[in-house]
């Protein structure tokens, strides 16, 4: 193209080219896989960079790809139930190093949940030993939903002085199992009671996939409640951590002495009359 060379391109125009570009590029690997090229991550950021692509962006996006590789295999509980992994990612307006502490204490104080370990960017969290099933078992006001996760990732990465991205990403593999193994336990009693009532009646015999699909469906749609709450429960986390201000300094005390409560009189101090003395 003509003059094309001299034209500046958009930022949603390098997007498009770029995403074309990997796509033919794709294709023709793809027919002779026999040697197809790598390319190390430095070089990526090097081209990126090129771009006009920030280069926190791209290991961002790395990051972001190598998690859900290995987050979890394909399986037939993913598949039929869901992801057990669940995420939540927002950018909030504070220090990285400030966000990451406020978000450690609700996840201490507000959903109960005990520290495992820490990160070099975040921390790893669980309900702790059997008192945290226990807790998870009897917690019947709904406030600490991420007692039901196996166990809870913080990431904060910073993206400047004033600003970061926090990441948590909550673990269901525990709940999704259970819903799984109950609703096989709960499925086949059903099927053998319709089995043995076939046997007198034939009838009884076509409620026996019936009952087998209930049972899975009834047990999929409780996973899925449970991971929209989760879900919420995340999202209100970081919610907090956006709307939060930073911590306001001890208040000016003025003329106010040490151990006077603000707003209430001073108490008087006692001192006994020592002149007044009783006699023996």
């Amino acid at each position: 193209m003509e003059g094309s060379n001299d034209r500046r391109l958009r930022p949603d125009e390098v997007e498009m080219i770029l995403r074309r570009a990997s796509e033919l590029n794709s294709r023709r690997w793809t027919r002779d896989s026999s040697d197809t090229p790598s390319v190390s991550p430095e070089v990526l950021v090097q081209v990126a960079a090129a771009a006009g692509i920030p280069e926190q962006d791209v290991r961002r996006a790395m990051w972001d790809m190598a998690s859900e590789r290995t987050a979890e295999p394909r399986s037939f509980a993913r598949k039929f139930y869901g992801p057990a992994r669940l995420r939540a990612v927002r950018g909030v307006e504070r220090p990285a190093e400030s966000t990451r502490e406020y978000l450690e204490g609700l996840l201490r104080l507000q959903q109960g949940l005990k520290l495992r370990r820490r990160t070099e960017v975040g921390s790893l969290w669980d309900p702790g030993d059997e008192l945290g099933v226990v807790r998870r078992t009897l917690d019947f006001s709904g406030d600490r939903t991420l007692l039901k996760a196996r166990l809870v990732e913080l990431r904060v990465e910073g993206l400047g002085e004033e600003r970061c991205e926090a990441n948590l990403t909550a673990d269901l593999s525990n709940q999704r199992g259970e819903y799984l193994s109950l609703a096989g336990i709960l499925g086949a009693t059903l099927a053998a009671l319709f089995l043995l009532a076939g046997m007198q009646s034939p009838l009884f015999f076509l409620g026996v996939l019936p009952v087998l699909a209930a049972s899975a469906l009834g047990f999929r749609f409780a996973y899925s409640r449970a991971s929209l709450e989760l879900r919420r429960a995340l999202d209100n986390l970081l919610d907090a951590a956006e709307e939060s201000q930073p911590e306001e300094g001890p208040q000016d005390r003025g003329d106010r002495p040490r151990g006077q409560i603000q707003g209430l009189e001073p108490i008087p101090r006692f001192s006994p009359d020592r002149s007044k003395r009783v006699e023996p």
